[in-house]
């Protein structure tokens, strides 16, 4: 990683979206996707609804237009 990046982790066990519902690390995990970026790296990841719900803990700004994105995708994914 550069300096200048970051990486957000879910650090505890269990957290709640600003709306109540809980988001547990282990409901993460059991649903992530896996893919490859390149022939040697891959990535996990939660899958479309996991990340929605960790953009719903915070919902600043950037988080609402992810979330909106990620809607877009979902919707497009179940058609």
């Amino acid at each position: 990683m550069e300096a200048d990046e970051h990486v957000n982790v879910l650090a505890a066990r269990s957290v709640a979206t600003v709306d109540g519902t809980s988001v547990s690390f282990d409901d993460l995990w059991n649903n992530r996707r896996s893919s490859l970026l390149a022939p040697d790296v891959a990535i996990t990841l939660p899958d479309l609804a996991g990340l929605i719900q960790t953009k719903q803990i915070n919902t600043r700004p950037k988080d609402l237009e992810d979330i909106r994105l990620l809607e877009v995708l979902r919707q497009e994914e179940g058609s």
